[in-house]
């Protein structure tokens, strides 16, 4: 479950989650034998390591993740008007 030999452009893993019906991120988890697993962020449900696709942080909007940004300005921080 490398991410060495993945051809995309970006860093960020992505697959289906059967349990949560929607593309999400995901997270590798080691199991009691130290092997790795490919896991759903939100359920933690068993993904195939197959079936991951690696995208850029543009692309995680349109799977419905927002992205923090530092200086995004507004009322009510210090320094902004």
């Amino acid at each position: 479950m490398s991410a060495a030999g993945h051809e995309a452009p970006g860093d960020l893993p992505v697959a289906r989650c059967g349990r949560c019906g929607r593309d999400v991120l995901t997270h590798v988890h080691l199991d009691p034998g130290g092997a790795e697993q490919r896991l759903c962020l939100h359920c933690d449900a068993e993904i195939d390591p197959d079936e991951v696709r690696w995208v850029g942080e543009t692309d995680l909007e349109g799977l419905g993740y927002g992205l923090y940004a530092e200086d995004m300005g507004g009322c009510g921080r210090a320094g902004r008007g």
